[in-house]
């Protein structure tokens, strides 16, 4: 394996070039990609800059961000805000991930995807918390990214392609 120090934007290239040519393991029209890392590595923007730079070469995106499938307050914060376990294996709603994200894009799946469940923002007991957003329909040759934060997509066997972003370092390192 040869390691080597790239920019961010040479990443998101070299990504999207081997994304493009990517097909979908199972058959699939649409290829399902995930991006891995912890809410200080801030995966999500890596997976806007994959979006853009998929688009750039023809592709549509649906980016769906794993913190729009929190689990209600009353459940994933049962054991607190802080227990490193709790966040990894009860804040994220993966049933509800894999059912409206990842299997309607599988072979002979509609295409039509929900965003997000919940506004992750809204505090718990807003009304508006419980919104449903319009589900997306995706063309054949459509290729999603499901940007996420340690919630474990591999084990769902969903991802044809992984990426596991780590923190940066420190300023100074």
């Amino acid at each position: 394996m040869r390691l080597e120090a790239i920019t961010w934007e040479r990443l998101t290239d070299a990504l999207a070039e081997r994304l493009v040519a990517m097909p979908a393991k199972d058959g699939s029209p649409w290829l399902r990609v995930a991006l891995d890392g912890a809410p200080a590595a801030s995966p999500g923007d890596l997976a806007g800059r994959l979006a853009e730079a998929l688009r750039v070469r023809g592709r549509a995106v649906h980016k769906a961000g794993a913190f729009g499938f929190l689990r209600p307050a009353s459940l994933r914060l049962e054991y607190g805000r802080e227990d490193p376990d709790a966040f990894h294996d009860e804040w994220f709603d993966r049933q509800a991930l894999w059912r409206e994200v990842f299997q309607p894009l599988e072979p002979g799946g509609t295409g039509r995807v929900l965003p997000d469940l919940w506004d992750p923002v809204a505090d718990p007991g807003d009304p508006q918390r419980i919104r449903r957003t319009a589900a997306r329909r995706h063309p054949v040759a459509a290729r999603p990214a499901a940007a996420r934060s340690l919630v474990s997509l591999r084990s769902l066997g969903a991802s044809e392609a992984v990426t596991h972003r780590a923190r940066p370092p420190y300023p100074g390192r």
